[in-house]
């Protein structure tokens, strides 16, 4: 009992138990890791305070006022989404499955399995622990690539090596190079293939570059594997030109695997939209995939998120809003095209090499700077780009590409 006039306070919960001074954290070791080379650009582009800055770093399209490329179609798509309040199949939502087959294969085949995933990341990663769990640990990325792809694969178990893909003397595909790497890969090794729209150089293989590719394939065949990686649908030629290539090993009834991104041809980034295909000899191999795919998925993530998906699948699935979603797909790759030929021509008339002037597709030029050149182009010229000079020149004008060879003219001084 208290004395009158007190109040007792009592306590549910014992004082927590303090650390012994001598005693560190459990994650007081841990170093920072550095700086993201691509998404930490942003950060520096906004507290720079110069009016004639330019962000041409991280590879989101953009239109010419450099503000996000926000398709009218998906932002109409997207009222009529409800939010889903159950968890999906980990393969994720059917209808998406089978629209996005059609707009990337041409067709659904029964040979092929289809997963959705987190993004085209989610397809690469998901792509890369089937294969090593078939015994195939080691793949080569064409040399330069995707920054990302070396860390998403081998966190996957592969191993990584790579071909020679430019010619460094004209920046156009080394087709000898490449043709004499795929003889010459050991057996059991998967190669990576950027279907259209290459990043970081915008540099894309012929028609007839890739039937000799695909020849390589076929006389191979069971020796190495082709993994496809396709994130610029129609950002490139066109919708049915940028995968004409899988369509072809498709219909040699080749064995594949095709990771793809919704992210830039809907202008999805945030809302991770993709999809894993898998080409397998027969309907029942498919099958089998399927399920350790969607297991492999259900240890990882679980299951993937269906706002985008259904965005994605409303779009495809509605005849007038397809229609015009093309077209506006059509005028963003114009305006790519457009902002090509405009750096080409500045870099043309500024007297820079000619091969820098070389033709381009889709999103992305490769000026191949040293790390101090792009620092220079950043602090001198408040010219933010991507590591090795990679250009996103979605957004550049006529008058912004003159600015852009002006300071590289500068910078190689």
């Amino acid at each position: 009992q208290g004395v009158p006039g007190t109040v007792l306070v009592l306590s549910l919960f014992p004082p927590p138990l303090s650390r012994k001074p001598s005693m560190p954290g459990f994650f007081s070791d841990v170093p920072a890791s550095p700086p993201d080379p691509l998404l930490s650009i942003d950060g520096r582009f906004r507290s720079d305070t110069r009016a004639s800055k330019l962000n041409l770093g991280i590879g989101v399209l953009r239109r010419v006022d450099a503000s996000p490329h926000e398709f009218a179609t998906v932002l109409k798509a997207a009222k009529g989404v409800p939010v889903s309040t159950f968890y999906p199949s980990p393969a994720g939502d059917q209808t998406f499955l089978k629209l996005s087959s059609e707009l990337v294969l041409g067709e659904v085949n029964p040979r092929v399995m289809a997963v959705q995933t987190v993004g085209g990341s989610g397809a690469l990663r998901v792509c890369a622990e089937l294969l090593v769990s078939q015994g195939i640990t080691d793949m080569m990325l064409p040399n330069p690539s995707w920054a990302n792809h070396k860390p998403l694969l081998t966190g996957g178990g592969c191993r990584i090596s790579e071909y020679k893909y430019l010619d460094e003397d004209t920046h156009t595909v080394d087709i000898e190079g490449m043709i004499g790497a795929l003889e010459g890969a050991p057996k059991g090794t998967a190669i990576m293939l950027q279907v259209a729209a290459h990043n970081p150089t915008g540099v894309d293989l012929t028609g007839e570059q890739w039937e000799r590719v695909l020849g390589v394939f076929k006389r191979r065949e069971g020796e190495i594997f082709p993994v496809f990686d396709s994130a610029y649908q129609g950002l490139a030629k066109g919708l049915e030109e940028d995968v004409a290539v899988v369509r072809r090993f498709l219909k040699e009834g080749m064995e594949f695997i095709v990771c793809n991104s919704h992210s830039k041809n809907f202008g999805l980034y945030g809302e991770r939209v993709g999809s894993c295909f898998v080409a397998c000899e027969s309907a029942e191999v498919a099958a089998n995939v399927s399920s350790r795919c969607q297991l492999r998925i259900r240890w990882n993530y679980s299951v993937p998120p269906l706002f985008g998906a259904r965005i994605v699948a409303s779009i495809l699935g509605d005849p007038s809003l397809r229609k015009d979603w093309e077209a506006e797909l059509a005028a963003a790759r114009d305006q790519l095209n457009a902002a090509h030929g405009a750096l080409a021509g500045a870099i043309r008339g500024a007297g820079l090499p000619g091969k820098l002037s070389s033709p381009k597709l889709g999103l992305f030029s490769q000026l191949f700077l040293t790390d101090a050149q792009v620092g220079r182009l950043e602090k001198d010229h408040g010219i933010y780009v991507g590591p090795g000079g990679r250009l996103n020149v979605s957004s550049l004008t006529e008058e912004a590409a003159k600015q852009v060879a002006a300071a590289v003219c500068d910078v190689l001084k």
